[in-house]
């Protein structure tokens, strides 16, 4: 869950360990069915989910983030301790 908004990221293990969803599923990581009803609770309680590949994509908005992270991503802006 962000600490901005209503976002959230659905991921296997911890963010990182793969490259998205689909590696996870294709790894075994991470079943369709659980998957798709984590996604279902999610839009039932508003919130959006957010792909962990997009989140991994620098951020180039108006922040602090520069001075604090060597290279600021959408997840360091919206998930991030910073």
């Amino acid at each position: 869950m962000s600490k901005f908004g209503s976002l959230a990221e659905v991921c296997a293990d911890n963010p990182g360990a793969f490259l998205g969803t689909e590696e996870a599923r294709a790894e075994g990581a991470l079943d369709a069915t659980d998957l798709a009803a984590v996604q279902r609770a999610l839009a039932e309680l508003g919130y959006v989910s957010v792909p962990e590949e997009l989140l991994e994509s620098d951020y180039e908005g108006p922040s602090a983030l520069g001075q604090v992270a060597a290279r600021p991503t959408w997840w360091v802006r919206f998930f991030g301790t910073l």
